[in-house]
C-alpha cells in the first residue's frame, strides 16, 4: 500500500474558500461552571469512527458509531440526523460535557453535535483571518482547543461555542494532549515535506492558565502524533517516510525529550503499555506492518505481534476502550495489492490479548476513533 503518497496527499489537501465573519481574538472570558453531564446510557456507549473521506476524489467524510451493547455499527449518522454532509476531511473529535466537537479540516469547520443524539448544536466556521483549517481538537474541564494547520491553536468557550483566544505555535500543528495544566502540541511542518520538514522538529508547550506558549521542546523530524500516560508525554515523529525512520520521544516533567529508539505510525497507551503499529516501507513502496507493544517503564518489548494472525489489511488508526478492555484497529481495504482510499474501510474489535471479536464496515478513510463511555 502506498501510505506515503496518501499521507502527502492528505497533508496537501487545501480548504475550499469561504467568507466568514472575523472573530475577536483578544476576548478572554472565563466559562461559568456547567453542570456535570448525565451518565451515558448503556445502550448509547460505543465508539465514534471519524471517516476522513477523500477530498481529492470529492468524497466527503462521515461519522460512524459502533454500539457496544448491540455489537452493531451505524454509518453516516451525522448526515442522517442533520440532513447535510459532515464536510471534507474530518480529522478527529473530542467530548466536552454533552457535546462532541468534530474537526473538519477540508471544510474549515468544527461541528458541535449532541454526543447522544448527533443533532447539530452549532457549526463553528474558522474565520478567514486564519489561513487554514482545524486538524485536531482536544478538551480539558474548561475549554475545547483546536490546532489549525496555519500554525495556531485556538481556544473555544464551550458555553458560547465561540473562539475566544489563540496562540501561535509551530508550522502545521497536529495532535495535542493536556497534562498538568499544559497543552502539548506537535508541530509537523507537514506542508514542507519536499524541503525535509526543516521546521517540523518541535512540541509546543502551552500554559493553559495564560494560554501562552512557554517552550518549544525539540524532538525528531515531522512529529504528528502525541499521547500521555498521565505522567509523561510521548511524541511520535514520523520522519520523512524514506531515509529518516519514525521515532517515539518521551518527554518528562522537566521537558527533557529522549528518543526511545522505537518507531511507529500509530500508537495508543493503556495501563502502562504502549501499543504501536509501524508501517515500514519496502523497496517497491509496499509496506510491512508491525504490531509491537512495549512496557512504558523501560520500553521493553511485551509482544512483537499483539494481534497475532488477526492483523488488518492496511492500518489507519488504533484506539483502546480502557473500561471494556477492548482494542480497535481501523483499516483501509485492499485493491490490486494496495490500500484503497476511495472505498469504505472497516474497524476490527479485539480483546487486549489480540483475539478478534468482530469486524465492522465503516466509511471511507477511518482515520480516528473515540470511545464514548
Amino acid at each position: 500500500m502506498k501510505l506515503r503518497d496518501f499521507l502527502k496527499i492528505s497533508m496537501l489537501a487545501m480548504a475550499v474558500p469561504f467568507v466568514f465573519a472575523a472573530c475577536d481574538k483578544d476576548n478572554d472570558p472565563t466559562p461559568t461552571p456547567t453542570p456535570e453531564p448525565e451518565p451515558v446510557p448503556t445502550e448509547k456507549k460505543g465508539l465514534f469512527v471519524f471517516n476522513s473521506g477523500n477530498q481529492g476524489a470529492s468524497i466527503d467524510g462521515s461519522l460512524s458509531i459502533i454500539n457496544f451493547a448491540k455489537g452493531e455499527v451505524e454509518n453516516n449518522v451525522f448526515a442522517e440526523k442533520n440532513g447535510r454532509s459532515l464536510g471534507g476531511t474530518p480529522q478527529n473529535g473530542a467530548i466536552f460535557n454533552d457535546n462532541l466537537y468534530i474537526a473538519v479540516y477540508g471544510s474549515r469547520t468544527i461541528e458541535v453535535v449532541n454526543k447522544l443524539t448527533m443533532q447539530s448544536v452549532k457549526q463553528i466556521t474558522i474565520p478567514t483571518s486564519y489561513d487554514d483549517g482545524p486538524r485536531y481538537v482536544v478538551a480539558d474541564d474548561k475549554y475545547v482547543y483546536a490546532s489549525l494547520y496555519s500554525g495556531e491553536v485556538i481556544r473555544i468557550n464551550p458555553e458560547t461555542n465561540e473562539i475566544d483566544k489563540d496562540v501561535k505555535v509551530g508550522p502545521n500543528p497536529e495532535e495535542m494532549v493536556v497534562l498538568n495544566g499544559f497543552l502539548y502540541v506537535v508541530n509537523s511542518d507537514g506542508l514542507n515535506y519536499e524541503s525535509g520538514y526543516v521546521n517540523g522538529k518541535s512540541v509546543s508547550k502551552i500554559d493553559l492558565a495564560s494560554f501562552t506558549e512557554v517552550k518549544k521542546i525539540e524532538v525528531g523530524v515531522n512529529p504528528t502524533r502525541i499521547a500521555t500516560d498521565g505522567t509523561n508525554v510521548y511524541a511520535l515523529s514520523m520522519g520523512d517516510y524514506v531515509a529518516i525512520p519514525s521515532s517515539i520521544y518521551k518527554i518528562d516533567a522537566n521537558d527533557q525529550a529522549v528518543n526511545t529508539g522505537k518507531g511507529a505510525s500509530w500508537m495508543a497507551i493503556h495501563n502502562g503499555v504502549l501499543y504501536t503499529i509501524n508501517s515500514v516501507f519496502n523497496p517497491d513502496w509496499s509496506t510491512t506492518d508491525y504490531y509491537i507493544s512495549y512496557k512504558l517503564s523501560d520500553m521493553s518489548v511485551l509482544s512483537d505481534n499483539f494481534l497475532g494472525d488477526n492483523q488488518v489489511d492496511a492500518p489507519a488508526g488504533i484506539a483502546i476502550d480502557a473500561v471494556g478492555g477492548q482494542l480497535f484497529v481501523s483499516s483501509y481495504k485492499m485493491e490490486s495489492g494496495y490500500a484503497s482510499y476511495t472505498t469504505d474501510g472497516y474497524v476490527n474489535q479485539y480483546d487486549l490479548t489480540g483475539k478478534l471479536i468482530k469486524k465492522y464496515d465503516v466509511g471511507v478513510g477511518p482515520c480516528y476513533m473515540l470511545v464514548l463511555r
